[in-house]
């Protein structure tokens, strides 16, 4: 066999496993779509409501409004509650450090308007950090947010044990 027919024949079988991934080159967590160990795996995979085909961490508020999701201004920390989907912008400067290229995601578990913070599950922060963490950041640390579907709860396991986690005492 040539040199040139044995590259076109591995080429070939390349397309077509790359096919059969989805054109994924890179392995997934739990069949989420995204790439294994990224903060848009950990958050998939919380969230079952999270489309598969949504791009990096800094676009999901685009890719949201695209999906017919409601999103919220980061600006409007009244309206945020806890399972909301909290977006960091590429490259912010945050009180917890500096987000990746590829902006961050993360699940909201608390707001606290008074001090003006909201704590996030979420995974590889700081970038390489594939252990989930609850993390607090500002309120002006985050671009914006994305709402659930109506009546879709938080998962349990990140349930809020406390509740003044949100205005009225109440975890919504």
């Amino acid at each position: 066999m040539s040199m040139l027919r044995a590259i076109t024949t591995i080429t070939a079988a390349l397309v077509i496993g790359l096919s059969a991934l989805g054109g994924a080159a890179t392995a997934s967590s739990g069949g989420t779509g995204y790439p294994a160990g990224q903060c848009t795996a950990y958050v998939a995979s919380q969230l079952p409501w999270i489309p598969s085909d949504w791009q990096n961490a800094d676009l999901w508020l685009i890719d949201a409004r695209r999906s017919g999701f409601t999103t919220i201004s980061g600006a409007d920390v009244v309206a945020v509650h806890p399972g909301d989907v909290a977006v960091i912008a590429a490259g912010a400067q945050t009180r917890n450090g500096k987000a990746s290229d590829d902006g961050h995601v993360g699940i909201v578990t608390a707001v606290d308007q008074s001090v003006g913070t909201v704590t996030l599950s979420s995974e590889n922060w700081p970038e390489g950090d594939t252990q989930p963490r609850s993390l607090t950041f500002a309120t002006s640390d985050i671009e914006g947010y994305i709402v659930p579907p109506t009546g879709v709860p938080m998962p349990a396991s990140l349930s809020p044990t406390s509740s003044a986690t949100s205005p009225g005492g109440t975890n919504t």
